[in-house]
C-alpha cells in the first residue's frame, strides 16, 4: 500500500480538556483514503473500535498524508496506538506550506484557491454530530476533509505549488515539493496480521 490520506474528528474541544492537548480530545471518527494492491480506491470512516484495523493500513503505507496531522491528528490518535505514530512516514501539507510562507494556512483557504472546493462545515459541527450520535453526518464531514486533502496533495505533486489568498486578498502561490517528505515503510509493527 503506497498512499494513505487521513483526517480525524474529536469528541471534545480544547476548552473541555484545559488547553492544547490533542491527546486528551478523544477521536470520534477517522476518515481514510487508501488503495490496496490491485484493489479499488476507497474512502472509509473508522470508529474507535475499528482503529486497530486502520492502524494496520498505516503500518503498510509508504506515505501517510494529512493536513495539520503532525501537530493535531497524529497526537489525537496516539493514545489508541502502542507505537509512535510520528515514526510512520508522515507528510503534513500544512507543515510544508508553513515552511515556505512562515505561518499556518487553513485547509479551507488552500482548497478554495487551489482546487475550487471548500469544507462542508466546521470542526465544532463534527463534535456536535458525535454528541448527537449522527454517525452518517460525522463520517461524511470527515471524509470531505480527506477528499480535499487528497486533491491538494495530488495537485501539489503534479504542479509543485498550492495557492491561497493572503490578508490583502491577493492570491499567493506556494512552491511545494512533496517528494521531500518521508517516504518508506515503517520499521515498527505493533499490530498482528
Amino acid at each position: 500500500m503506497k498512499l494513505i490520506v487521513f483526517d480525524v474528528e474529536t469528541k471534545k474541544t480544547f476548552d473541555e480538556v484545559g488547553g492544547y492537548h490533542p491527546e486528551k480530545l478523544g477521536v470520534s471518527v477517522a476518515g481514510v483514503y487508501y488503495q490496496e494492491e490491485g484493489g479499488p480506491a476507497e474512502y472509509r470512516g473508522y470508529r474507535e473500535k475499528e482503529f486497530p484495523e486502520m492502524f494496520k493500513l498505516f503500518e503498510r503505507a509508504e506515505r501517510i498524508v494529512g493536513f495539520n496531522s503532525i501537530n493535531f491528528d497524529m497526537p489525537a490518535l496516539q493514545p489508541y496506538y502502542v507505537g509512535d505514530l510520528l515514526a510512520l512516514p508522515n507528510l503534513d501539507l500544512m507543515v510544508e506550506i508553513e515552511r515556505e510562507v512562515g505561518h499556518r494556512i487553513s485547509l479551507d483557504a488552500v482548497a478554495k484557491e487551489t482546487i475550487g472546493a471548500q469544507k462542508t462545515g466546521h470542526g465544532l459541527d463534527a463534535i456536535r454530530y458525535y454528541h448527537e450520535q449522527d454517525w452518517e453526518s460525522l463520517t461524511k464531514y470527515c471524509l470531505q476533509d480527506v477528499k480535499l486533502t487528497k486533491e491538494l496533495y495530488e495537485y501539489g505533486v503534479k504542479n509543485n505549488k498550492l495557492k491561497f489568498k493572503n490578508k490583502w486578498n491577493e492570491i499567493v502561490e506556494v512552491k511545494v515539493d512533496f517528494g521531500k517528505g518521508r517516504v518508506g515503510k515503517t520499521k515498527v509493527q505493533t499490530t498482528l496480521f
